[in-house]
């Protein structure tokens, strides 16, 4: 690749930061995250070239896999709905996307923050999450961060929350704001009772992680149409929901990414012309991908070396590439439940289903607490086991 698009690239990356408006400490760490950002591009965009599975995703006859030295073989099975899927597909994404003024709802949120920060605090307002990164569905809420200088712990971060939970209070009385006291707080603001921002402060990882996704995503637009869909299905499952351990939508990005870098021709990260290939083929054999048995008793996924390994923990562990931590954890049991999601949408798409019906919403009548029992029970079996052996 040419070393002006590398530089043009990197460029677009940041053209929303600049370094100004970020001083001391916190501008330093944010830079470094810059800089390493910025480091891991350049390597994926010089990455040396792998093997990628042992597949072809042109071919309508595609069914069962085997690993073997962490490559995929596909066998032949036929598939139906295939020319239906594709038409499908385009169908539900117009729907995601029609009569939704996502552009419009940032400005009224910054505007809003905006109006409420600025003669109490002096901060910086990022959007972040699906809102930015091109991934947002209809409906779909507006994610921000306020980046604030000499702010870095917690009860620092829920003073700052309260301080503006009681300036839009004076400013917007109809607005309802909740205060979550997670690992990383956020204000959540409601208005009636439709949650239409959640604000964090200082996640500069999520300001990072945001740039990176958008940045994939720009480079083909099935990325982004792929990765709608499968966060449009998964919430349809209640399985996109990180407060209730099940997949972040950071985590459905990753899984889609190291699936699109190891298909014959990969769309990602390759920045070359790629031939084009139907969007069908990539929904269908993602999901076909990640329900086979290999995932099922657990999988550690690798996206900055490229690589799935089996693990023992019974359920997955996904690394960012950025950070090279894990995005999020899952429980055993809730392991299972995402799995056999992914397992019955494959079945339905090779059984020639609509992909309104794979998407249609579900409700899990198991209450959170009682599977968290289930799998602590579980996990003890386990370790008994282990001891009397």
């Amino acid at each position: 690749m040419k070393t002006p698009f590398k530089n043009n690239y990197m460029n677009a990356c940041f053209r929303k930061t600049h370094p100004s408006i970020i001083k001391n400490n916190l501008s330093e760490k944010i830079e470094q995250k810059k800089k390493y950002f910025c480091n891991i591009l350049l390597k994926i965009t010089q990455k040396k070239e792998h093997q990628p599975f042992q597949t072809n995703l042109d071919k309508e006859n595609i069914y069962d896999t085997k690993i073997r030295n962490n490559k995929i073989n596909y066998k032949n099975k036929t598939f139906l709905n295939q020319t239906n899927l594709k038409h499908e597909i385009v169908d539900v994404h117009k729907k995601l996307t029609e009569n939704c003024f996502i552009d419009k709802q940032k400005e009224e949120i910054f505007l809003l923050l905006k109006s409420a920060i600025k003669p109490n605090l002096k901060g910086k307002i990022y959007f972040i999450g699906s809102c930015e990164n091109n991934i947002w569905i209809k409906n779909s809420d507006i994610d921000c961060c306020i980046v604030v200088e000499n702010c870095e712990d917690k009860n620092s971060y829920l003073y700052i929350l309260k301080v503006i939970k009681s300036a839009i209070n004076l400013i917007y009385p109809s607005l309802t704001i909740n205060i979550i006291k997670a690992s990383v707080p956020i204000a959540k603001i409601y208005k009636e009772e439709t949650n239409i921002c959640d604000i964090s402060i200082n996640n500069t990882v999520a300001i990072v992680n945001t740039k990176f996704v958008s940045s994939i995503c720009n480079i083909d637009e099935r990325v982004t149409i792929i990765n709608r869909i499968i966060k449009y299905w998964a919430k349809q499952k209640n399985i996109n929901n990180r407060s209730q351990g099940t997949f972040s939508s950071y985590a459905l990005f990753l899984l889609t990414y190291y699936f699109f870098q190891n298909i014959n021709n990969p769309l990602l990260p390759s920045y070359k012309f790629l031939s084009a290939r139907p969007c069908r083929n990539a929904f269908l054999h993602k999901h076909r991908f990640y329900s086979n048995d290999i995932c099922k008793n657990g999988i550690t996924l690798d996206i900055y070396n490229n690589q799935i390994i089996e693990n023992k923990d019974m359920t997955a562990n996904i690394y960012c590439p950025i950070t090279k931590k894990i995005v999020n954890t899952y429980s055993i049991n809730t392991w299972k439940k995402m799995f056999e999601k992914f397992q019955a949408a494959y079945d339905k798409l090779k059984n020639g289903d609509s992909l309104n019906i794979i998407c249609e919403e579900t409700k899990d009548n198991t209450p959170n607490r009682k599977m968290d029992l289930k799998d602590h029970l579980l996990r003890r079996k386990i370790f008994q086991n282990l001891f009397l052996h």
